[in-house]
């Protein structure tokens, strides 16, 4: 059974009128002439094939006439919320512990295995069935308030060998954070983690000798970079269980609010919010990841970069909104303090200002482990006579720390 959104409606071809967007059919769409993006009933030809070959169509109400009154797609008042909802303190107001951390770590794994399976089935059959995926999903945005702190310190998770399966999930993570973040409705939320975990699926079926070259692409290979887009769209509008936002996200999260994007040069609000949600974090977990091509950069280094081609390459109020969300400071960022250690920060309210509670990270063998806990909102002194402060933030894997193995000796 189709699972719609607000806007689509699933109607017998015998419906269709002259305006109407089709954007699914039980037809394969590979099998017809129709552009990707689906396409308007514009003349009695076109309605007519879709009468003589479809058993059932969908239709996008938002693009079709008589539609205007519906509520648009993760609220129309978006740009107005962007930066000024409560919302956006969510992580400031989330707390790690043992019992926050257990539950984000069961709900982590369970995305782990969905991209997983749903990257192997791409490989094996290319079909999709996210089912699965969609129920993980649901869940984790039910316990968001109380869990995000601790699953955004698990996006801290870097390993360059498994690159694509953990930067789908952290982009999930961090979209379901940041829709929650910006007051959509519980079933726009969740679409923003679908979409995140599906938006980079189509890279499984690009050359990985492409995906996985360490100097500049070529003109060419570019190129078939670019197709993961198209690629991974083509799969997940097959899908029943994909709401068509969903699937417009994971085809338009490199579109640009300067029409310098791809793959359709598209611009300002030809762009849907979903997509321009997914590009900022997408972006953000990018330049804090260690990539062939690129060393991982600092919280505060990624955050300058979408803040500086706000507008260019990101939709500015979303850039705002995720920087609001994220702070000064994000749960299990790397600090050096004034002292000289190495600390991971743990709780950052916005009460605290600049000085948040963070824990000691001590090399212990081969490995680094969790030692005392420090509120540096309450340390006066250090042992040269003055404030401890954070003195630097460093990127994630600073100095060889692994993110897992801090998580594993939290207690």
């Amino acid at each position: 059974m189709s699972i719609l959104s607000e806007y689509e409606r699933k109607i017998d071809p015998e419906q269709l009128e002259i305006g109407h967007f089709v954007i699914r059919m039980d037809v394969p769409w590979q099998e017809t002439d129709f552009p990707l993006e689906g396409v308007r009933v514009t003349n009695q030809d076109i309605r007519a094939w879709m009468r003589e070959h479809c058993r059932w169509v969908v239709v996008d109400l938002e693009r079709s006439p008589g539609a205007r009154t519906l509520r648009r797609y993760g609220h129309g008042s978006l740009t107005q919320k962007s930066s000024s909802s409560p919302k956006l303190d969510v992580i400031r107001e989330s707390t790690i512990n043992e019992e926050t951390l257990l539950v984000a770590s069961e709900q982590y794994q369970a995305l782990d295995r969905q991209v997983f399976e749903l990257m192997a089935s791409m490989r094996n059959s290319k079909a999709l069935d996210t089912a699965a995926a969609r129920q993980v999903v649901s869940e984790v945005s039910s316990a968001l308030e109380k869990n995000l702190a601790a699953l955004v310190w698990l996006t801290r998770i870097k390993e360059r060998d498994q690159y694509t399966a953990q930067h789908c999930i952290n982009t999930a993570v961090l979209a379901i954070g940041l829709a929650h973040g910006l007051d959509w409705d519980r079933g726009d939320v969740e679409m923003a983690g679908l979409a995140g975990l599906l938006h980079d699926l189509g890279k499984t079926l690009v050359d990985p000798k492409i995906l996985n070259k360490p100097g500049r692409l070529t003109p060419e290979e570019f190129e078939q970079v670019k197709a993961h887009t198209e690629l991974g769209f083509e799969l997940v509008r097959e899908d029943e269980n994909v709401p068509m936002p969903v699937a417009d996200a994971v085809l338009n999260h490199h579109e640009r609010p300067d029409g310098r994007g791809y793959p359709g040069a598209k611009s300002g609000e030809e762009i849907r919010p979903l997509a321009r949600l997914v590009a900022v974090v997408d972006a953000y977990d990018a330049i804090t990841s260690n990539r062939v091509y690129d060393p991982a950069r600092s919280h505060h280094e990624a955050l300058g970069i979408l803040w500086k081609e706000r507008e260019r390459q990101f939709d500015g109020k979303m850039v705002e909104a995720l920087i609001r969300l994220m702070g000064w400071v994000s749960p299990g960022t790397l600090v050096r303090l004034s002292d000289g250690q190495i600390a991971v920060v743990l709780q950052t309210k916005s009460s605290r200002g600049l000085r948040p509670v963070v824990r000691r990270v001590r090399a212990k063998s081969n490995s680094h482990t969790l030692d005392e806990v420090i509120d540096l909102s309450k340390w006066q002194e250090s042992k040269h006579g003055m404030p401890l402060t954070i003195a630097e933030v460093l990127p994630d894997g600073a100095d060889g720390i692994n993110a897992r193995e801090l998580i594993a000796s939290f207690s």
